[in-house]
């Protein structure tokens, strides 16, 4: 018998907040490949994994969503790509393009 995945209405609690996300389950939430989920929790700028057994790791919901809250509260700025933004960059003053190099 197949096994099937329910959603429910209900609010989350706090048994829902520790379900462990495997990679798998990552990877379908999150717009990164593998390779980028693996560096960004080796540099900090997503949470490590737990080692669950010698061959599993996986990822407390609870820490993936304290990681969303606080980039929802501190975004990221947005870099600016072939000079899009460039010209709101010097009419600020921000930034490298506001320098006078004299």
């Amino acid at each position: 018998m197949a096994k099937h995945k329910t959603t429910s209405s209900t609010p989350a609690t706090d048994a829902d907040d520790e379900h462990i996300y495997s990679t798998e389950e990552l990877l379908a939430i999150l717009p990164w490949d593998r390779s980028t989920l693996w560096r960004k929790s080796r540099d900090g700028s997503y949470p490590k994994p737990i080692q669950l057994t010698a061959s599993r790791i996986g990822w407390r919901r609870s820490a993936h969503r304290a990681w969303l809250k606080q980039r929802e509260e501190n975004p990221i700025e947005a870099r600016a790509y072939f000079g899009r933004g460039a010209a709101r960059l010097k009419a600020e003053g921000d930034g490298p393009l506001a320098r006078d190099d004299r």
